[in-house]
């Protein structure tokens, strides 16, 4: 089986270099249970690691991240959606575009829509994030997140240059009221 995934794997990453897109892997963490996790910053909020989850519909942090990035303005209040959490419950939470995500210290993916969970729940990588570096490929022997269009961080874009903002005054998180309408999206392992 290892045989045949390494040959899949290799076609794939030939494939994406015909194509001109530059790889990026990103070694993974293993915490047991099959469950992975990347290294990862976010600006404004130091280092953290983001459990890797292509089974979550949005990338997911909590309210402590979440208050940090709205202190340096690197969040925005998108809107509400319904979130169908592990166990199969639903619960309403606010989703938020964050600034950018730094993967494995060179892989920026910018403007990625997050769901906030209360308190300082699990932190995910979903596939929100993912789909922006797409085509994208996951290994387990060994655990490696292998990334196609990454934007290298302080590298000159089309737009910009990768700056960390610098402080702003502190901005509380939007109000999450029933009133503003609400879309499902699955957020399986984050509950």
């Amino acid at each position: 089986m290892k045989f045949w995934l390494a040959i899949i794997s290799g076609l794939w990453a030939t494939a994406g270099l015909a194509e001109g897109l530059a790889q990026y892997e990103i070694p993974m963490e293993s915490q047991g249970a099959r469950t992975f996790y990347v290294q990862s910053t976010i600006p404004g909020c130091g280092e953290s690691m983001l459990l890797v989850d292509t089974g979550s519909g949005h990338s997911v942090i909590n309210e402590e991240t979440l208050a940090s990035l709205m202190s340096n303005g690197n969040a925005e209040f998108l809107k509400n959606l319904q979130g169908i959490m592990a166990d199969g419950s639903t619960r309403i939470v606010p989703l938020y575009r964050i600034s950018a995500i730094t993967l494995g210290g060179g892989c920026v993916i910018r403007d990625v829509e997050a769901a906030v969970l209360p308190g300082n729940a699990r932190q995910i990588l979903g596939i929100s994030a993912l789909q922006k570096a797409a085509p994208f490929g996951f290994s387990f022997e060994p655990p490696i997140l292998s990334l196609s269009n990454c934007e290298l961080p302080g590298v000159q874009t089309a737009n910009e240059e990768v700056v960390l903002p610098a402080e702003a005054p502190a901005v509380l998180p939007a109000d999450t009221d029933q009133k503003t309408p609400v879309e499902t999206q699955d957020l399986a392992a984050a509950s």
